[in-house]
């Protein structure tokens, strides 16, 4: 048994001692790599700081030798605007509101009365003068009027019989007593003589030319009834006339609402004819401004509603005052050639006011301030130089140089920056995308040169 146990053991005890072996070479060698890793890495280490230093080197006298060959960072130009200085007139607008009226506008009435037999225009069409508008039945005047030619005839007839006697020199002795009845009326009219006396002298006249025979042709025509028969033939004809409405100007026909068949009234209104060519604009003037204006005057009347600006001449500056507003009412003539503006609409004017004789102008939209010094920039090949400037008057468009007071000189025709330059430096480089024209309307007009 023992035998047997020591043969059991023994494979156990050479496996130890084996293994007892293998442990000592192998920390033998894990010894050997580790110094030799070590000496390795140093070596490593050391060569790696030698070559940075050698790149330091490098990398520094490269960047020097870069910053002495290195070009100029290349200056960027601002796009700008400019507009032109300009030397003329400097209009201050007086600015007023209103309203667009007709000139001319009529209610046209029947002066006969009637059947409507005929209606030929239409509401808002366009007639001219003597245009018929509507028709009435006129074969009672016709009728009227042939009766009345009758009795003139008749009386015509008796008169012939007493026409022998009548001498051709009474007749123009009559015409000339009637031209002393005129020259009377224009003394009259005339304040020479008065009212009074001009009928005193009428009578003296009318019983002088009756002892005279003056007037026997006319006594004989009033006796035959000539002259009744006569009154009422021409009495006839207009009536006659009447049943015939027509424009009495050139215009637009509104308020139309008859129709065929109806039974017309004396007086009764036909329609309303509005004159839309020669119109007039009613503004109002505060009275402060009002010495600043006169008839004559030119002016610009903006109608919002049409988006359009119309130029136009004061017509009349009335001499009164609304208490109300404490504003005076004045018209502007307008010429509505094409029709698009109509009575009623609103519009704005701005009227010639104050005006300040050949002064040197510019943008206003080129002047800046800078620690409370209005300046601006000109324009100079593709630089842009400032110039401290000493303003005067102004309007909404355009601003008035007095003089220079620092960086040079300021001629008409020199371009200024008009756009973009808030934050813009004296002699920064520019470029100018547009050179814009001076947008105010009273140097457009010619009211400004």
């Amino acid at each position: 048994m023992n035998s047997a146990i020591i043969r059991a053991l023994i494979p156990l005890f050479i496996s130890v001692l084996l293994g007892f072996g293998c442990g000592k070479k192998d920390a033998a060698s894990g010894n050997t790599d580790s110094t030799g890793t070590d000496s390795t890495s140093l070596a490593a280490v050391e060569g790696s700081m030698e070559g940075d230093a050698e790149n330091f080197g490098q990398r520094n006298g490269g960047t020097a030798e870069a910053d002495s060959t290195a070009k100029p960072k290349r200056e960027r130009a601002v796009n700008v605007n400019a507009s032109g200085a300009v030397r003329g007139d400097l209009v201050r607008p007086v600015v007023a509101e209103g309203y667009i009226r007709a000139r001319h506008s009529a209610e046209i009435h029947a002066e006969v009365a009637g059947k409507l037999i005929r209606v030929l225009v239409e509401e808002g069409q366009a007639v001219r003068r003597g245009q018929l508008i509507v028709k009435l039945d006129d074969r009672e005047y016709e009728m009227a009027a042939e009766e009345s030619r009758a009795r003139y005839l008749q009386a015509l007839s008796l008169l012939t019989i007493e026409d022998s006697e009548i001498d051709s020199a009474l007749v123009e002795s009559a015409q000339a007593t009637r031209d002393e009845f005129a020259d009377l009326e224009r003394l009259e009219r005339t304040g020479k003589i008065t009212r009074d006396e001009r009928l005193a002298r009428e009578i003296a006249m009318d019983i002088r030319a009756l002892k005279d025979g003056k007037f026997r042709g006319e006594i004989a025509a009033a006796r035959s009834g000539v002259s009744v028969a006569r009154a009422d033939l021409e009495r006839a004809r207009l009536n006659l006339e009447r049943t015939e409405i027509r424009a009495p100007f050139d215009g637009i026909v509104s308020g139309l609402t008859l129709t065929a068949g109806e039974q017309i009234m004396l007086n009764q209104t036909i329609c309303t004819l509005v004159d839309n060519v020669n119109i007039e604009a009613e503004v109002g003037v505060l009275e402060a401004d009002v010495g600043k204006i006169a008839p004559g005057g030119f002016a610009l009347l903006a109608v919002p509603a049409l988006g359009d600006t119309f130029k136009v001449t004061v017509d009349v500056v009335s001499p009164q005052f609304d208490r109300a507003t404490r504003t005076c009412q004045v018209l502007l003539r307008v010429k509505n050639e094409d029709g698009r503006l109509r009575p009623g609409m609103f519009a704005r004017s701005l009227i010639a006011g104050e005006r300040f004789d050949d002064r040197l102008l510019v943008p206003r939209e080129a002047i800046l301030f800078r620690d409370d010094r209005p300046l601006l920039f000109k324009v100079e090949g593709d630089r842009a130089k400032w110039l401290y400037v000493d303003v005067g008057e102004n309007n909404d468009h355009l601003i008035e140089i007095r003089s220079v007071l620092q960086g040079g000189t300021l001629d008409p025709g020199d371009r200024v920056v008009v756009s973009d330059h808030l934050t813009l430096a004296h002699d920064a480089k520019i470029k100018v995308r547009r050179t814009l024209p001076l947008t105010d309307p009273w140097l457009q007009s010619g009211q400004g040169e």
